[in-house]
């Protein structure tokens, strides 16, 4: 999988270098959150984040892009720091059948502070109406060796009057080692999110959390309210 953080990067700088008229779409956003939450999980020790990322999207259905974050996961034994998480993506979206919409995607997580925590994502999801259904694969998890790593998701989203909207999403993290997520193999992640308009930025007020023991992740796991503020650019 070393080679496709490689092409990940060929490919978004690539896209970069495009000229803006071939480009099918440009866009990007900003998000201050008071946690970043990843699959249920605090990537902040519950602290704010500052995140943001853009897209280059083109007519085949091809689109690339990166997104940032802080993150505090501490000093590794090596005595390095990983204080930021900055991803490459790339992928292919489009209709496959009458409603119902395929996105393909390789990702690669980088940590810029601590390059040891590398690793890579597949992902595969389907899209009906309001419903969308997918699974991501890491045949190296948290730049674990041989730490195979599925996650199978689903998520549903529902508009309400007032221009609310109303996201709900669950998936279980399935692990190939018997303790690596506490003293289990797997756990499940759940969220409900409003989002409501306000003066052109958007505001989110969500419920996150696991079914992980609160002994295994220092409360980073625990049910929580999580608030952000974002604004597509």
């Amino acid at each position: 999988m070393k080679k496709l953080s490689t092409v990940l990067t060929a490919l978004v700088a690539m896209a970069l270098s495009v000229p803006a008229a071939l480009a099918a779409e440009v866009s990007g956003n900003v998000t201050l959150a008071s946690d970043y939450s990843f699959r249920g999980w605090s990537q902040t020790s519950r602290d704010p984040a500052i995140q943001g990322g853009f897209d280059v999207g083109f007519e085949t259905g091809i689109y690339v892009g990166t997104w940032a974050s802080n993150v505090n996961f501490g000093a590794s034994d090596e005595g390095d720091v990983a204080s930021m998480e900055w991803d490459l993506y790339v992928g292919w979206s489009g209709e496959v059948a009458d409603g119902i919409e395929l996105d393909v995607q390789a990702i690669h997580f980088q940590y810029p502070g601590d390059t040891s925590l590398n690793y890579q994502e597949v992902y595969l999801g389907l899209g009906v109406g309001d419903f969308t259904v997918g699974v991501n694969y890491s045949p190296a998890y948290l730049a674990v060796s041989g730490e195979t790593f599925f996650y199978p998701h689903a998520g549903y989203s529902m508009s309400l009057p007032g221009d609310i909207g109303l996201d709900f999403g669950v998936g279980i993290n399935i692990a190939k080692s018997d303790d690596f997520f506490g003293d289990d193999n797997e756990y499940v992640d759940y969220s409900a999110t409003a989002n409501m308009p306000i003066g052109g930025i958007n505001l989110g007020i969500g419920i996150v959390g696991t079914t992980v023991d609160d002994s295994a992740c220092d409360r980073d796991c625990e049910a929580r309210v999580v608030v952000s503020l974002s604004k597509d650019l």
